[in-house]
């Protein structure tokens, strides 16, 4: 067991995986968004792919990251569409399982007063059940990206989703979550002793933190052995900490068209630029601008590109192409 472990802290990690949802969002736009106990007329827009898990993955596998996807959905025809355009986009869905109890995977999002605001119906998934070769799998992956609802209903036999992190962060992978949707369980904190890097975006921070400073939580968040806290602030940019340093990114005016999808955009831009780089500020620019470029497009997926095309827009903002060619 020990000599599995240690082959595996040695191979090469030529892959990730990406945990969680895939959904189709469905847009309404609204003269301006209603009170409790009111109707309204809204107009039905075109519906989009999307899914924060699935949004970070296609992100990811544009640069050209190679990625598997792992979750638990139906198999009617609105999964298979949405499994099929991650195909398109080069992820690998095999890992894929099905229950036909669970309902379709879809968002509701509304446009009005110049926000977005956003309704993920849960699939009430309770138990996800791998196998050990799917945990083997996981343990020679490069990055593990997902979220604490997600990672939640992981098991595999008496293995828990805590025991199952464990394991796979012991074998050397790295764990990311994405703190931006979603309710902390009392049980859920011992989930958050097993990830390497976390992301909040403001309205997280703020529902994380509670009574408590801002200060005080993101060291609380150090305390459970996290290495890194990330905290998107939209068009004010970005927050990066690690125990002895910050560094903060200014946002890059655009004219904005949907917000939907910028922060998974960000987050999975971040990941794939500090894997490619080791540093942290020019990570944190490039992620602020793939995810700037993001919003001046509809729908969820707008963030996929090519390395290229982000650096295009970093320099058509001003900055120093040659500083990022690293990643080129």
């Amino acid at each position: 067991h020990k000599l599995l472990e240690q082959q595996l802290m040695n191979i090469k990690r030529g892959y990730s995986f990406f945990i969680g949802d895939v959904a189709l969002d469905e847009y309404y736009k609204a003269p301006y968004f209603p009170k409790i106990k009111e109707k309204i007329v809204v107009n039905s827009l075109k519906p989009e792919v999307g899914g924060m898990i699935a949004n970070a993955a296609s992100v990811f596998a544009g640069y050209g990251g190679k990625v598997h996807f792992l979750a638990m959905l139906n198999s009617g025809p609105t999964t298979q569409m949405l499994c099929n355009e991650l195909k398109k986009g080069g992820i690998d869905t095999s890992y894929v399982q099905y229950d036909d109890s669970l309902p379709d995977s879809k968002t509701i999002i509304i446009l009005a007063e110049d926000e977005h605001t956003v309704f993920i119906p849960t699939l009430g998934l309770k138990r996800f059940e791998i196998s050990q070769s799917v945990i083997d799998k996981l343990c020679g992956a490069k990055y593990i990206y997902s979220n604490i609802v997600e990672t939640r209903p992981l098991c595999c036999g008496e293995l828990k989703a805590v025991d199952i992190l464990h394991k796979v962060r012991s074998s050397g992978a790295k764990v990311v979550f994405d703190l931006d949707v979603g309710e902390m369980e009392p049980e859920d904190e011992a989930l958050l002793h097993e990830v390497d890097i976390i992301f909040l975006n403001e309205m997280g921070i703020k529902r994380f933190a509670g009574k408590n400073s801002i200060e005080s939580t993101i060291e609380k968040l150090f305390d459970y052995g996290i290495k890194l806290v990330v905290i998107t602030l939209a068009e004010k940019g970005a927050e990066a900490y690690t125990r002895n340093n910050k560094i903060s990114v200014d946002g890059i005016k655009v004219n904005v068209t949907d917000v939907t999808g910028a922060g998974d955009t960000f987050c999975s831009s971040f990941i794939y630029a500090l894997d490619k780089t080791g540093d942290l500020e020019l990570s944190m620019l490039f992620a602020n601008a793939a995810a700037a470029r993001a919003v001046t497009m509809m729908g969820a997926r707008s963030g996929i590109a090519t390395v290229h095309t982000v650096l295009d827009f970093l320099e058509e903002k001003g900055y120093d192409r040659k500083r990022f060619s690293c990643l080129e």
